[in-house]
């Protein structure tokens, strides 16, 4: 009953976690509109390239997020295949084999969540970042 809540913890995490990072994608999105706005007013060292870069690499970061990632390690009941059969889901009566996959699925389940998270972060940290460096830029300018 613990893995399985974790499980159910974990899963909702993940979803969680991959609505965020659509609605970072979104926000990364109007971001750029001003920054590639604005680049008249630019000091002469920063081309526009690299003014997108970090916005790039915060796409990048996002896309790591959302991307579903299953490692493929000895999961018997941990099936992720396009086209399952009847064969792959037999039942077991061994109840610690159950426990010791269920405390692998928690793992793998912990795995996941803590990369989406890591990258979650890592845009979301890029981008508030570029932005205020970006409001510092175009004061400067207008001084």
């Amino acid at each position: 009953m613990h893995y399985g809540n974790l499980i159910g913890t974990y899963t909702e995490s993940i979803r969680l976690c991959d609505f965020k990072a659509n609605l970072t994608v979104l926000f990364v999105a109007i971001m750029m509109g001003p920054v590639v706005a604005s680049k008249d007013k630019f000091p002469n060292f920063l081309p526009l390239p690299l003014a997108l870069a970090p916005f790039l690499i915060a796409f990048f970061c996002l896309l790591l997020c959302v991307f579903p990632r299953f490692p493929r390690r000895d999961t018997r009941n941990f099936i992720v295949v396009r086209n399952p059969k009847r064969s792959d889901f037999l039942y077991s009566e061994d109840k610690s084999e159950d426990v010791d996959q269920l405390k692998l699925r928690c793992a793998i389940l912990s795995g996941i969540l803590f990369w989406k998270t890591l990258f979650l972060k890592v845009s979301l940290y890029i981008c508030l970042a570029t932005l205020a460096f970006t409001f510092v830029l175009l004061g400067f300018s207008l001084l």
